[in-house]
């Protein structure tokens, strides 16, 4: 009995013991410190995770080489045009040149620009990939302004001044300038003109003659001005006989404005060259 008991103090006493150390210890276990990474493990550990970041593209590399070139999942199997009114499509696609059956990641979409953007109608070209089978070819026509003849056949001209071959189209003024050609002083002043005519009026315009000054007086094209001559001068010819000097294609805005009024009076030849003292004649 008496050693039953001794025992039971014992127990208790060693528990008390073990409750008071953790009591002291906060109930953690101490900790060792962290030990220092050294400059040498630190090294090694970057160059590793650099070759693999290195073989990771390398293999996506690949992987895309093979699916985009070598199995033929994304080659060339149409070419879509988009924009043509005027311009054949079949003139588009033999310009473009573009092989069928290749990758389509290889097409040099800069040279099928290059080569479209050459047709005379063609004013500009975007050329895009529609993955995984198609280039996409969108064009914006050339917008008439005007028709000139010259020895070649009928030539348009465009509302930047661009003379090109075309097939006459209806509504648009007959051009006459001295030498008919893109960027040519005449031709430049006549769109310029052309593109300050009031919108009611666009539709009555039948001709349009632009030349040196003096040139508008005789109802003919005169031979070309010289070097650091006046500027081009422009003469309309509207429906019902009536004619309209224009002079240079400065201050549209102000002539165009006068011109508008100036239309509602009777008379055949109306003169806004100088705005500010129009002028009707019979």
């Amino acid at each position: 009995m008496r050693l039953a008991l001794r025992r039971k103090a014992r127990r208790a006493q060693g528990s008390a013991g073990k409750e008071t150390a953790g009591k002291a210890s906060g109930g953690r276990s101490p900790r060792r410190p962290p030990r220092p990474v050294s400059r040498e493990r630190y090294r090694r550990r970057r160059l590793a995770a650099a070759l693999s970041a290195l073989l990771l593209f390398v293999g996506l590399g690949l992987t895309g080489r093979v699916l985009l070139y070598d199995l033929g999942l994304a080659d060339v199997q149409d070419v879509r045009v988009t924009g043509a009114a005027v311009v054949p499509v079949r003139d588009v696609l033999a310009a473009a040149a573009v092989t069928p059956g290749g990758p389509l990641a290889a097409v040099d979409l800069a040279g099928v620009a290059n080569r479209v953007a050459r047709l005379p109608a063609v004013e500009s070209v975007r050329v895009g990939r529609d993955w995984p089978h198609t280039v996409a070819v969108e064009l914006t026509e050339r917008v008439p302004v005007a028709i000139a003849r010259n020895g070649e056949g009928p030539q348009l001209v465009d509302r930047s001044g661009v003379v090109y071959p075309g097939e006459p189209v209806p509504g648009i003024p007959t051009l006459t300038v001295p030498t008919l050609g893109t960027d040519d002083p005449a031709v430049l002043a006549a769109v310029a003109v052309l593109a300050a005519v009031p919108e009611p009026l666009r539709g009555q315009v039948l001709t349009v003659r632009a030349g040196p000054a003096g040139s508008e007086a005789t109802g003919a094209a005169a031979a070309p001005a010289p070097p650091g001559g006046l500027a081009p001068q422009v003469t309309l010819g509207l429906t019902d006989d009536r004619e309209v000097r224009w002079g240079g294609p400065e201050r549209g805005e102000e002539k165009a404005g006068v011109l508008l009024p100036l239309l509602g009076q009777t008379g055949h030849r109306y003169d806004v060259s100088s705005p500010e003292l129009p002028t009707i004649r019979p």
